[in-house]
């Protein structure tokens, strides 16, 4: 009765144990996806909004406006982008779960740019 009591009781512990393994590797898996398709999700509105901002300054262009004023309206429209890049990262990362901070592969936009480039050159080469 005494030794069934024990392997229960050690069979238990045993799972609990390997049962909080699994769920940190879970925990871990999820986290490094999701940080994959937010970098690709920040990338990708970069480049959709330098397509629209090309197409502003066409249309700026077609209604005959000075370049003086275009240049200037590049200047403004590039500080804004930098404002907004920096929010962007201000908030992922003061968002990011602490408990997994070391999982964390960028904090600012340059850093960004070079896990992006990194994980998709590892995917082509996959490929």
């Amino acid at each position: 009765m005494l030794i069934n009591t024990i392997c229960f009781l050690s069979g238990m512990i045993l799972m609990r144990v390997l049962q909080s393994l699994i769920s940190l590797g879970y925990a871990v898996n999820v986290i490094k996806q999701t940080q994959q398709s937010c970098a690709s999700l920040f990338m990708s509105s970069e480049q959709g909004l330098f397509e629209v901002l090309n197409l502003k300054y066409l249309a700026m262009k077609e209604a005959n406006r000075s370049n003086q004023n275009i240049i200037a309206q590049k200047y403004i429209d590039q500080l804004n982008i930098e404002s907004v890049k920096k929010s962007i990262m201000r908030n992922y990362v003061g968002t990011f779960p602490e408990a997994y901070n070391h999982l964390l592969e960028f904090s600012n936009w340059e850093e960004l740019e070079d896990y992006v480039e990194r994980f998709m050159s590892t995917q082509k080469e996959a490929k």
